[in-house]
């Protein structure tokens, strides 16, 4: 029972720091979308701006307003990435949480009665060991078949936590790097407001 109460001790210290984990992502995303809306707000007042400039006949004061206005759509696009990878994250993490801490309240109820199945267990593994070793020389090759399954699964494991660790959004694409902002895209929309187009 000692064990058990130790592990159930353990498992809450785990989910106390998870939860943490979890709390710093929400504040960092809520942080992302004040940003968001702030590029938002950008996108719309040069836009204004632009037309306005048009309006006056100013082709430099449009031209300028919509390379700003593309810029902050270059801008909000990015947050909207990152914004939704942590909402999807985030709700993966409470859904982990949400079992793990149930898993912890169900062992402290059954506390008593997981360490009389693990003793029974214990009893049962010794016995079929020592028949297997009656009954077949190879236990040795046995035990190399665990450790490579072993080893797979720490293999595994390690490459899902380098999947977890990689930054979102390291990767540009072509389209974010050569398709938004460019000079032809604000000609095109110039000439547009300018009513050339």
């Amino acid at each position: 029972v000692r064990d058990s109460k130790l592990a159930i001790q353990d498992s809450e210290k785990l989910i106390a720091d998870f939860t943490s984990r979890i709390a710093k992502l929400i504040a960092q995303t809520k942080s992302l979308q004040k940003d968001q809306k702030e590029a938002e707000a950008d996108v719309s007042k040069y836009q204004s701006f632009a037309q306005r400039a048009a309006d006056a006949k100013n082709v430099d004061d449009a031209r300028s307003s919509l390379e700003l206005k593309n810029q902050a759509q270059v801008r909000l696009d990015g947050l909207n990435t990152e914004i939704a990878r942590n909402g999807q994250l985030v709700k993966n993490l409470r859904d982990q949480l949400a079992k793990a801490r149930a898993k912890v309240a169900n062992a402290k109820r059954n506390v008593v009665n997981l360490e009389a199945r693990f003793e029974g267990a214990k009893v049962r593994q010794e016995l079929a060991k020592a028949s297997t070793e009656f009954n077949t020389g190879d236990s040795p090759l046995a035990a190399l078949d665990d450790l490579e399954k072993s080893v797979n699964a720490k293999e595994s494991e390690a490459e899902a936590w380098e999947e977890l660790e990689e930054e979102p959004g390291s990767d540009s694409s072509l389209e974010d790097k050569y398709g938004s902002g460019s000079s032809a895209d604000v000609d095109a929309e110039l000439a547009k407001l300018m009513g050339m187009g």
